[in-house]
Parts: structure tokens; sequence; C-alpha cells
């Protein structure tokens, strides 16, 4: 009976160890725009001078690939925002893993880049997030970031959002490139936990 017992024992720390590689999975469509588009994105601010585009030819150092998304902003006084939102459920209370891959070709005459993560309630919008991120200057080369923020009870799914701002200035501009974007959550029981359960079936 032991012996069957540690088995048990053993399958289920396996068990919990693939639950949460599954749940630090990347909750994000498309995130390193290798679609060649802009599938699972939103693009805010476009304009005649404003505008998200995919290139290729180039690609962030966090992951393989051949593409990125460009965000081209040369109009005066524009919030130019590229943005994703997960599904409803995607997200709960606790820790928010976000990494992403900047450069940035030119800003001039209060041209900014900033990022932005909310955590959301369904029914209700923002209750928390990372705060704003920024400004960031990742001058002419790919350059990775990466960070936390805690979500508050009732979360239930995320959004980040990258924004290429320009000022009430004539010939104010803010031309960057995004790349290998990373949004998820690891849920595993503390290892205490984990070991306790394990325990009890021995008693």
């Amino acid at each position: 009976r032991v012996v069957a017992l540690f088995v048990v024992a053993v399958f289920c720390l396996a068990s919990l160890a693939v639950a949460d590689r599954a749940s630090a999975q990347n909750l994000l469509v498309n995130p390193d725009f290798e679609t060649g588009d802009l599938t699972g994105w939103q693009v805010f601010g476009q304009s005649p001078s404003s505008d998200v585009v995919v290139l290729s030819g180039d690609n962030g150092p966090s992951a393989p690939g051949t593409q990125n998304a460009f965000m081209d902003n040369q109009a005066e006084a524009v919030g130019l925002t590229l943005k994703q939102t997960t599904v409803p459920g995607s997200a709960n209370a606790g820790e928010v893993f976000y990494s992403y891959d900047l450069k940035l070709d030119q800003a001039d005459l209060g041209g900014v880049l900033f990022v932005e993560i909310f955590a959301e309630q369904e029914g209700v919008g923002i209750i928390g997030g990372s705060g704003l991120i920024g400004p960031l200057w990742p001058w002419s080369t790919w350059t990775a970031y990466s960070g936390s923020f805690i979500a508050p009870e009732n979360t239930d799914f995320l959004t980040i959002q990258f924004m290429a701002n320009t000022g009430a200035t004539p010939g104010s501009n803010c031309r960057a490139h995004v790349d290998n974007v990373d949004l998820h959550q690891s849920a595993s029981p503390t290892e205490s936990e984990t070991w306790a359960g394990v325990k009890a079936m021995f008693r």
C-alpha cells in the first residue's frame, strides 16, 4: 500500500508541474507578429501620418523570427496605440509577468514611447495594472524589457498597450518597433502546499 501511495504521490506532483507549465503560456495572440499582419491586435490613433504596420527582415532578440510591428507616428499631437486584450476568464488575481522587445528609430519634439498593462474585470473595466512604464528610450537597437505586477482580486482578463505619442508641435514624431510580446501568469501551488497534500496521503 505504501508503494502504491508513493506512485500516486509522484504522479500528482508531475501533474502539478505540467499544469504549472500550461498556466504559464503566453495569453496573447500573434505576440511575435509572425503571421505577417496585426492579427489579434488593435490600433488606435491612425491618420494619414500615423499607422502601425508589420515589417519583415528584422526581429527582436527574445525569440526567433523575421517580423515586427512598426509604429510610425509622424502626426502632431496623436497617441498612436497598439493594443491587445485577452479573453475574459484568461487571468486571475496574482502575479502577472510581462516582457517585450522594443527599438526606437526616432522621437523628436515631444515624441515619447510608453507601455501600460491593465488588470481588468468583465463588466467593470480597469481595476489594477503595471502603471505607466516609460518613457522608454531603446535608441537604434533592440532592447528586451521584462517585469511583473500583482493583479488584484476579481481580475479576469488583461490588456497590454504600446503608445508612440507625439507632442503638440509641428514636426513631432515617434517611430518605434515592437516584437515578442509575452503576458502570462504562473498559478502553481506553493511547495509547502504541494508537499502537505502528499504527506496527508500517508497518514
